[in-house]
């Protein structure tokens, strides 16, 4: 289990390298997309808008839009398992646990 704590509108994704089955998405513009299993969320605070905002759940797969010219938020390996940092507006679509 993960002991990091995320804040705000962040989480903290597990990247995997295959979509859920069945679903492949497409970015009109060609770039990769990208899937990752929430492990940890903020609380949903975001402080620029002052409200809170609905964060995906923990467990639920996410899909993002990674850019072709640099890699989509902060990153670390554990375990030869890469996780990701993201900001909820990247976020595209977000699926229930399987």
């Amino acid at each position: 289990m993960m002991s990091q704590k995320v804040y705000g509108v962040n989480f903290l994704v597990q990247v995997v390298s295959e979509p859920p089955a069945g679903l492949t998405i497409h970015c009109p513009r060609g770039s990769p997309i990208r899937y990752g299993r929430v492990v940890v969320t903020g609380d949903g605070f975001d402080a620029g808008a002052n409200a809170f905002r609905e964060m995906p759940h923990v467990g639920a797969l996410v899909a993002f839009e990674e850019s072709p010219e640099g890699v989509e938020g902060h990153y670390f390996y554990q375990r030869n398992e890469e996780y990701r940092v993201l900001h909820l507006d990247t976020v595209i679509i977000a699926f229930p646990q399987e």
